[in-house]
């Protein structure tokens, strides 16, 4: 079966170069099979007038231009690429890229702002597929790897990405298992509930490490207690993590993203893998 194309979200802006550098770093170190596919969206919802139509054609053209410099440069870096321009309706014509080509992950480039919801943040809520979000810097090393696990469905494919990336690169991986307890609860509470819980889930923890999916990965299991948001960006900066794989959504959400990831996602200076279920 051949390999799955990475595809790569370009909008002109600020994390263009950040998105094409991860691109060439995943083909050339973790997807050495796959090729890129450079894709921009030019929307407009219904049928454009006559008038405007001169104009969508320049503005395809320059998009047009600008994408085949950049597909040449891969190409003369050894590196498989094409380039896709979709015109319509900005989900409709998504969709059906997503579809048609069955990318293995898509690259996008994420700014939180204060004032409205940003066009990526809306892209990764509202389609069901596995993102990279680059954030302040590209992806262009890889020798530690965070991916908090709670043993959602979303969690475990979160661990396949996380293992495949660890084992290729020869990075080391932290699976980190947060227990928060209600804010309510008195410290012996607590204490007691963390000791209880921790045995159910090294007992969990054990089954899931004799799954060949770890072999040849050097990893480390770690439970910690206290908010899952904070205790995940604490390991973040402290241990100098390179890059976060983590699910869409924990065990109750059935869609969208959850409260967790999503707060992650606008918070974390490192890029976010987004882990989907597999269609």
């Amino acid at each position: 079966m051949a390999s799955k194309p990475l595809a790569l979200a370009l909008d002109f802006k600020k994390f263009t170069p950040y998105v094409l550098e991860t691109g060439k770093f995943l083909v050339k170190n973790i997807y050495k099979d796959s090729s890129l596919i450079l894709f921009h969206i030019i929307e407009h919802i219904l049928t454009p007038p006559a008038y405007l139509l001169p104009y969508l054609n320049i503005e395809k053209e320059l998009i047009d231009q600008e994408l085949d410099k950049f597909v040449q440069e891969l190409h003369k870096d050894g590196i498989e690429a094409e380039k896709k321009i979709l015109l319509g309706e900005f989900w409709t014509v998504l969709r059906h890229f997503v579809k048609t080509y069955c990318p293995e992950l898509i690259i996008v480039g994420y700014e939180p702002h204060s004032l409205k919801v940003p066009t990526a943040e809306r892209i990764l809520e509202r389609l069901e597929w596995s993102f990279l979000v680059i954030k302040d810097k590209p992806l262009i090393k890889l020798e530690k790897i965070l991916c908090p696990f709670d043993f959602s469905e979303s969690s475990y494919v979160a661990l396949k990405y996380s293992s495949l990336f660890a084992r290729v690169t020869s990075a080391q991986l932290l699976i980190l298992h947060i227990i928060s307890p209600p804010e309510a609860w008195s410290k012996s509470e607590i204490t007691e509930s963390f000791i209880h819980r921790e045995k159910e889930v090294r007992e969990l923890w054990e089954a899931t490490a004799k799954e060949e999916l770890l072999q040849g990965v050097k990893y480390h299991f770690e439970i910690v207690q206290g908010d899952s948001m904070q205790e995940i960006l604490n390991v973040l900066l402290e241990r100098n993590i390179d890059l976060i794989i983590m699910g869409r959504r924990g065990k109750m959400l059935k869609s969208g993203i959850g409260a967790i990831t999503r707060a992650i996602i606008k918070t974390s200076p490192k890029p976010i893998l987004l882990a989907t279920l597999e269609k």
